[in-house]
């Protein structure tokens, strides 16, 4: 359920927060004054796509926010817990949107960013909006199929996986008949004795590069003291020194030259000491780097990323084709298995379908007549087509107006007011049927007459009892039934046209109802 709706610098609107309730909540107003955009706001926290044409003129950035009870609602809950957002069912869900002109949109739930896409994946959970456009879906054969299994409760499950399944086996069975299995045998035999020469241990790559990274380093070591080394062994270094040490007569250089020889001498033992302990063997070094070249021509050689894995399909698909024939007759024995299965439930299907076609025809037509549609009738044909992901059936929706005429296709021949009333007949029978918590009619009653649209508000106020229910109506017949009553008013502020939305008491409905009507006597209202 929807509990509070706060707009900022959004279009007409610069601020406003608006509280609903349990029950029929009715927004009415002049043409133009903004009633549609509160719509789109609400549209909008349900993950729809959004433009900077809707911040208000003079401001960077528009901000929608709204609250959700969401306690009887686990579908949402899940996909909360799924996604890592934090919430408590005890607690309102808060939901918003920061639209700006030139910075990334962004979205929060519970006060965490959120990506868009599960804004929209929690949207439908949460409100439906009900509107011409949404009436036109109305006419495609898919959606008058679900809406026939709906009602009826239908357990589509079974019957997809089986099929799901038996085409993945077809799939399958088509693929292994069209390898050319000794040729391809043979190619991937020879790589599997390539990759099975070299024993590969699992982890062995990082090992082998890790020993080769330091044996390198160590060579680099050793060759750089060796060079040192060679020099301060050089034949004719220390004796020059003493040479030179005997022919001067001065102690002091006596002594230095003799320090100088002394640490020279201890210089070359380190450096002996140094060699000897560093890890350099070049032949083991030339053995790593063998191995890993090996390695990286094969990776290169069968574009392979992860050896292990590679090998292990690689045996796969050699088993495979060694026993091509063995494994094509298992195969074929469990498509058809699967297509028997298959065809067994689409048959459940078709006859449960043609079983609630027949109900649905009844309730359709005495909710239609209820809607001032006296002599109204619906017809539901279940007819066959191809095997599909939803069965066997095509279901065609039927409506006969008016007395006298032959039944018209939904799809193609009803008017715009025949689809609204037929909508809105389905979503009261539906209404008891795992029925979303809003329901938010967009001028539902566009097309209709004046006694048509009285039934029509007592028919969402009825309708209320089970859901939230929010409609926009230009009809005063409608508006008179509800619980909660919106006005959308638009007037200018300083050379800006601002839009303000205010709940309205008795004598401010009374009013507007009069305003509706064109200021003429609410007694044409009877009790």
């Amino acid at each position: 359920m929807l509990g509070t709706l706060s707009l900022s610098s959004f279009a007409l609107i610069d601020s406003v927060t608006i509280t609903f309730d349990r029950g029929f909540h009715i927004l009415t107003g002049e043409t133009g004054a903004g009633k549609t955009l509160l719509i789109q706001a609400i549209h909008l926290l349900t993950g729809h796509k959004v433009s900077t044409d809707i911040i208000r003129k003079g401001t960077d950035k528009a901000v929608i926010e709204a609250t959700f009870d969401i306690k009887d609602i686990p579908e949402v809950q899940k996909l909360l817990t799924l996604e890592g957002i934090d919430f408590d069912p005890s607690e309102l869900l808060i939901i918003k949107r920061e639209i700006s002109r030139h910075a990334k949109n962004r979205i929060f739930i519970n006060a965490q960013f959120a990506p868009l896409s599960l804004l929209a994946q929690i949207g439908p959970h949460l409100l439906e909006l009900v509107s011409q456009n949404s009436a036109q879906t109305l006419r495609q054969p898919d959606t008058q199929r679900s809406l026939l299994d709906l009602y009826g409760n239908t357990d589509l499950a079974p019957y997809s996986q089986a099929f799901h399944s038996a085409k993945a086996l077809e799939k399958e069975l088509t693929s292994l008949k069209m390898e050319n299995a000794p040729e391809k045998l043979d190619r991937l035999k020879w790589e599997l004795k390539e990759w099975e020469a070299l024993s590969y241990q699992e982890g062995e790559e990082d090992t082998l590069f890790s020993s080769y990274k330091s044996l390198a380093t160590s060579q680099e070591e050793v060759e750089s003291l060796a060079a040192l080394q060679a020099g301060l062994d050089h034949p004719n270094l220390i004796p020059t020194l003493s040479q030179f040490q005997k022919l001067t007569k001065d102690p002091s250089l006596k002594e230095h030259l003799q320090s100088a020889i002394m640490h020279l001498q201890e210089a070359s033992f380190m450096l002996s000491k140094n060699l000897e302990s560093l890890d350099h063997s070049p032949d083991k070094l030339k053995e790593l780097e063998e191995r890993l070249s090996r390695l990286n021509h094969l990776k290169r050689k069968y574009h392979v990323e992860a050896i292990l894995p590679h090998l292990e399909n690689l045996r796969k698909q050699v088993d495979t084709l060694e026993h091509l024939d063995e494994r094509t007759a298992s195969l074929e024995k469990q498509w058809q298995t699967l297509k028997d299965t298959t065809q067994t439930l689409a048959q459940t299907l078709t006859e449960k379908r043609l079983k609630e076609a027949q109900e649905l025809e009844k309730a359709l037509t005495e909710e239609l007549r209820a809607l001032n549609f006296s002599q109204a009738r619906v017809i539901i044909e279940v007819t066959p087509q191809e095997l599909g992901p939803t069965g066997k059936d095509r279901v065609t929706f039927f409506l006969a107006a008016n007395p006298g005429e032959a039944p018209s296709s939904l799809a193609t021949h009803s008017s715009g007011g025949e689809i609204a009333r037929f909508l809105f007949a389905l979503k009261l029978l539906y209404a008891g049927k795992g029925g979303l918590p809003t329901l938010i009619f967009d001028e539902i009653d566009a097309n209709v007459g004046g006694e048509t649209a009285s039934l029509l508000g007592k028919k969402l106020k009825a309708l209320a009892q089970s859901a939230q229910v929010l409609a926009i109506t230009h009809f005063p017949q409608v508006a008179r039934h509800a619980d909660h009553h919106l006005q959308i008013s638009k007037h200018e502020v300083d050379g800006r046209t601002l839009t303000e939305i205010s709940p309205l008491q008795t004598s401010e409905k009374e009013r507007e109802l009069l305003r509706m009507l064109g200021g003429e006597s609410l007694n044409l209202f009877p009790k």
